[in-house]
């Protein structure tokens, strides 16, 4: 049996080469996009979230996503959200950990600085971890990081594969 540890540095390479092929797809899957629609066919969804189309950010009220774009700008908008989500379908439905029957075994979070660490097992008695911190940086500004498999699932079938490290900045 791999250890979480092991399984999650092993998944790394395929996990970096599919978020690095999301950035460079991005503007011709957001250009399919314009001519399909804003969830993109087939495996090419894989590309972006599972939960959301390409107009999530609209509907989740992140900041300076609009609805009624056309031409470049929809284009553009839809080209960030594959690169704000890169590759999130793969890293659930390739790397990811099957949600059902999930539970968690251990749970620790802190507030100054937010930090959080989850292990979790699966039905099958496969266990995981997450750990997400948000460092604080300047200006309203702070790291987040998160590795592991997200502790939740987003799409309600799998815990995705998280490797994120990027500043954000507080809403």
């Amino acid at each position: 049996m791999i250890k979480p540890l092991a399984r999650y540095l092993l998944y790394l390479p395929v996990n970096l080469m599919f978020v690095f092929m999301a950035y460079v797809f991005s503007p011709a899957l957001a250009a399919l996009s314009l001519l399909s629609g804003p969830r993109l066919p087939g495996v090419l969804q894989w590309f972006s979230t599972l939960d959301a189309d390409l107009d999530g950010g609209i509907a989740q009220s992140v900041k300076s996503y609009r609805s009624g774009l056309s031409s470049w700008r929809l284009w553009w908008q839809r080209t960030c959200w594959i690169c704000r989500n890169p590759a999130h379908g793969w890293q659930s439905r390739l790397l990811g950990m099957p949600a059902a029957g999930t539970v968690i075994i251990e749970q620790q979070i802190s507030e100054a600085p937010k930090n959080q660490w989850y292990v979790m097992e699966t039905a099958n008695g496969v266990r995981f971890f997450c750990w997400k911190r948000d460092q604080p940086l300047f200006g309203g500004f702070y790291l987040k990081l998160w590795f592991g498999w997200v502790n939740k699932s987003y799409d309600g079938r799998n815990h995705h594969y998280a490797f994120q490290i990027g500043p954000k900045q507080r809403q």
